[in-house]
């Protein structure tokens, strides 16, 4: 081998164990379950699809980013399909799902692009890959539909939960909570019944019950604020959550 090629064949490898590092250390960093956006149901995700060159290739790029859509969906339906169900319904899944994947990417963009040579050991001197790494706004009410109607998942029935939010101050911090609430796994739509000071009561429509929604409010972080939450159930009225803020430098005076 050349001096000239063994450079070349160090650059790439480099290169390619550098991007596996970035992607492995987003995807821990910032797992699937962190990525919802407040607007809908949205789970946005980074991956990166791949596909080898040949002369029967016309267009690897459309390819890799097809790859890419099919490992950005399966990043967002681990996020809802339990575990010990996951391995179980990979021939439905990628039968059901997989092999439509663009349905449910809402938009995307693509990150980079480049070839790369990959060594095998079936052709000598390495085989060419082209990598596409993709950004995609995946829609998870759309995935939730479908993984019902093929039998992956069942469908939660959608009730009410009351929040009644405690010591809240101003429009920013509940214009805040509630987006970050709207955001969470599950639920469905936020709407304020009523708004006083240090006082507001919201309703959260939610697929599952007040103890759903309260082990997804354990995910939202305020930057000045401690969340106090619990369950609050009446003997006439349906269970409800309520949410205490405490200010994070408040000092506790202990009697």
């Amino acid at each position: 081998m050349s001096c000239r090629k063994e450079a070349r064949c160090k650059i790439y490898c480099l290169s390619s164990i550098t991007i596996c590092f970035l992607f492995l250390l987003s995807y821990a960093i910032f797992p699937p379950r962190h990525a919802f956006s407040g607007e809908g149901n949205v789970m946005r995700i980074e991956a990166m699809g791949s596909v080898p060159v040949s002369v029967d290739t016309a267009k690897p790029d459309d390819l890799a980013i097809e790859d890419a859509f099919r490992r950005a969906v399966a990043k967002a339906v681990e996020a809802i399909v339990p575990k010990k169900e996951f391995y179980t319904l990979a021939l439905i899944l990628d039968d059901k799902i997989y092999n439509n994947a663009a349905r449910y990417v809402l938009n995307y963009r693509v990150l980079s692009k480049e070839v790369m040579e990959d060594e095998s050991p079936v052709a000598e001197g390495g085989i060419q890959v082209f990598n596409a790494y993709i950004e995609a706004n995946i829609s998870i009410d759309l995935l939730t539909k479908d993984l019902i109607e093929a039998g992956v998942l069942r469908e939660v029935e959608v009730s009410e939960v009351g929040v009644t939010i405690l010591n809240l101050r101003t429009y920013k911090d509940f214009d805040f909570l509630k987006k970050s609430i709207k955001g969470l796994k599950g639920v469905k739509d936020v709407h304020y019944r009523s708004f006083a000071r240090d006082k507001v009561e919201l309703v959260v429509k939610i697929g599952g019950d007040a103890e759903v929604l309260m082990e997804e409010l354990m995910y939202i972080y305020m930057k000045e604020w401690i969340m106090e939450t619990r369950i609050i159930s009446g003997w006439f009225s349906p269970a409800r959550i309520e949410i205490k803020l405490l200010p994070l430098k408040e000092e506790v005076i202990v009697q």
